[in-house]
């Protein structure tokens, strides 16, 4: 089961460099914003190990479409087939991995496991020259397609119907040559003599529909002194191009490649499975691509207990990463085209469970809980209102910090070299004891005054014209008994008369405690609403903490 130990990748496409480890790893999966270079990385893959001589290159493909500097894409590859390790073949070029501290040797001695590593090098006149090399070696030996097509990679994209072909190269035909009942010898001629029986069968074909036409034609040249009297209807073996693919799947009458985008992608990660049962590799970019959630998570689940090959997805989907082992995730980051992946280990498991949003940002607001969820909600819509950049644009997420919980899951994000910052109480002096951690680790920290709910901070600052707008919404909302019921509890006497027009300080104070203990905006929804009403007299509370602290967030949204 040949496996990528080791990829390298310069001036390919949006990548200037990359070089990553993926050591004992059989299922990898690469997140990260779009356009940080996860497709790129599976395309580097499938070019360095493509089982055909005739990929075409253009300058697009060179980063920066500077075509001085040349392509170079290497892979160094482990448990690669014993057939291609032989003498009289590429095995003066084994190089041998420590497998203590990880290193690539290119002389091999006992204890090392056996590796061979692939260069595709593509200069300005792009054409591509695969190589194998070892730096003990001054002259790389060039390595053939079809040494390469013994490795078994294929990407599965949006461009599937090749793979429902039994054409050369394509993974059916792969999969058909492992056949054992087949002799080697009629391997390669098998496509010709499937469509040479399928000719014999139409020659036998009586074509009724143009029997009077023969006849006349018959006629006619006997006239001309021509005897013909065994003209009949085929197909001229000039029509049928093996190398178009004419033999393809089909469900019915209908071909495969009619098949929904879904189907089609399932049928061909199943024409893939069954190769890699002897070993191989699988591209998947977007693995989620036409596919229900339920599907997502089955077709992941079956992929990670299958570990006969090697298998690399990108995705952008959350039920992807929640199905999958953190270990198995790769963070890419696009540093102006030097790439780098972060990898999850189990201390992550529960974060990217509990928010795989995150693995998908530059920035993350870890919300203390869904009130403040509802307020950033909130606060995009307003940013957007004043012409500000969405959160999506300048790839900020707000996540939900799991109350208590919020501080850890800051840290742990952090860790992963992510921009983290928590927006949260000051109510809980346990909590407010741990903001130092956060700060000395680089975490912003967005809180209100000591000792200040959330809802305590709203109903200090705000102007009494949108608190009364909060108590309409929470009677519609709940019984209006109970919303006075609520703050009669919490005052010296009874509300009286029309006590909705009265501004008093004991007022505001019962409308905090009761929203704060009786969860009166602890729902997303009503905390959007709650963040409605904080900006639209955002002009007022400008010089109030709420708005300081709200203006703050913004901004640190904004700086780079």
């Amino acid at each position: 089961m040949a496996r990528i130990y080791k990829l390298d990748i310069k001036n390919f496409r949006g990548i200037k460099e990359f070089s990553y480890t993926f050591d004992d790893l059989h299922l990898i999966c690469l997140v990260g914003r779009g356009d940080t270079g996860k497709s790129t990385i599976l395309s580097a893959i499938s070019y360095v190990l493509y089982p055909k001589w005739n990929p075409s290159f253009y300058d697009t493909d060179f980063y920066n479409c500077n075509t001085d500097n040349p392509v170079e894409i290497e892979a160094t590859l482990v448990n690669v087939p014993e057939i291609l390790l032989t003498e009289d073949k590429y095995g003066l070029y084994i190089r041998g991995i420590n497998k203590e501290t990880g290193e690539i040797k290119d002389e091999i001695e006992d204890e090392h496991e056996k590796a061979l590593t692939i260069k595709l090098e593509v200069k300005k006149d792009l054409e591509p020259k695969w190589y194998i090399i070892n730096g003990r070696k001054d002259v790389p030996i060039v390595i053939s397609a079809n040494d390469r097509a013994k490795l078994n990679t294929f990407i599965i994209s949006d461009y599937l119907d090749v793979h429902f072909q039994w054409s050369k190269g394509s993974p059916l035909y792969s999969l058909l040559k492992q056949e054992d009942n087949i002799d080697v010898f009629e391997k390669d001629s098998i496509l010709t003599d499937v469509m040479r029986e399928a000719k014999n069968k139409i020659d036998g074909y009586q074509f009724k529909q143009f029997e009077n036409v023969i006849k006349i034609l018959q006629s006619k040249v006997k006239e001309l002194g021509v005897g013909l009297p065994e003209v009949s209807n085929s197909i001229d073996f000039k029509d049928i191009s093996i190398k178009e693919g004419k033999i393809s799947l089909h469900e019915g009458k209908i071909p495969f490649r009619l098949k929904g985008k879904g189907t089609k992608r399932l049928m061909s990660i199943a024409i893939q499975l069954a190769l890699v049962e002897s070993g191989g590799i699988i591209l998947i970019d977007e693995i989620e691509q036409g596919l229900e959630p339920d599907r997502i998570k089955h077709l992941v689940r079956t992929l990670y207990k299958n570990n006969k090959g090697q298998i690399f997805i990108a995705t952008h989907s959350q039920n992807v990463i929640e199905e999958l082992d953190a270990e198995n995730i790769l963070i890419v980051e696009n540093l102006n085209g030097a790439l780098r992946c972060k990898r999850c280990d189990g201390k992550f498991q529960d974060v990217i469970r509990a928010c795989p949003e995150a693995a998908y940002a530059k920035k993350v607001i870890v919300c203390e809980g869904k009130t403040e969820i509802g307020i950033c909600c909130a606060l995009n819509d307003f940013r957007i209102k004043e012409s500000k950049p969405n959160l999506s644009e300048v790839d900020t997420v707000y996540i939900l910090g799991g109350g208590n919980n919020f501080v850890d899951r800051a840290l742990k994000l952090k860790e992963l070299s992510l921009e983290v910052c928590v927006f949260c109480d000051s109510d809980v002096e346990r909590m407010n004891e741990r903001k130092d951690e956060l700060k000395q680790k680089g975490i912003n920290v967005f809180d209100w005054d000591v000792e200040n709910s959330t809802e305590q901070q709203v109903f200090n600052d705000l102007p009494w014209e949108a608190i009364k707008e909060l108590i309409e919404y929470l009677e519609a909302q709940l019984p209006e008994a109970s919303v006075r019921n609520s703050l009669n509890s919490r005052m010296q006497g009874e509300l009286t008369g029309n006590w909705k027009e009265n501004d008093t300080v004991e007022i505001r104070k019962a409308l905090a405690e009761a929203a704060k203990n009786s969860n009166w905006f602890k729902r997303i929804d009503h905390g959007k609403f709650l963040g409605k009403i904080i900006f639209k007299h955002f002009d007022y509370i400008k010089d109030k903490t709420l708005g300081k602290r709200l203006e703050n967030l913004s901004n640190w949204i904004d700086n780079e």
